[in-house]
């Protein structure tokens, strides 16, 4: 039985709507890649929030260096998703350019370190590592705030 003119228009008008609402609602997250934005800007994305700067100092003695402290930090909390060879769903989401197998790579990244995992007096943070991962007790994080305030040496 053939349709007529008005309800194809309608079914078409119908269609074109929610198609229009998509559009809208990508074109609102256009600063984040939109729909269909690549993996690795929303990745990227994903992660650029963190926390407030933890303000910690670094100790006149005793402070925290990479042997007695960050090195073992690290690899506890960070390189299963934050190293060049965790690939795919193993980095979690972790933004493919935020590795921290090397010292020099830590160095680059100290505030975003301190904005997502450390603790001192100005602020706790806890986004980092994931929640389904091995959490660092307070005490670590605070070292780690130290360790990254002396320069990560």
């Amino acid at each position: 039985m053939p349709q007529s003119p008005s309800i194809m228009t309608f079914r078409v008008l119908s269609r074109l709507g929610s198609f229009a609402l998509v559009a809208v609602l990508c074109l609102g997250h256009s600063d984040d890649g939109g729909c269909g934005g690549s993996d690795e800007q929303e990745e990227e994305h994903e992660h650029e929030h963190g926390g407030t700067a933890t303000g910690a100092t670094c100790p006149t003695s005793n402070a925290p260096t990479a042997q007695n402290f960050g090195t073992a930090f690290l690899q506890d909390y960070c390189l299963s998703c934050h190293s060049a060879s965790a690939t795919g769903v193993a980095r979690q989401g972790a933004p493919l350019a935020v590795n921290f197998d090397t010292l020099d790579e830590v160095r680059t990244q100290i505030e975003r370190i301190d904005t997502h995992a450390a603790a001192g007096p100005g602020a706790t943070n806890t986004e980092m590592p994931p929640a389904n991962r091995p959490q660092p007790t307070q005490q670590e994080r605070a070292t780690l705030g130290q360790w990254l305030a002396c320069g990560a040496p």
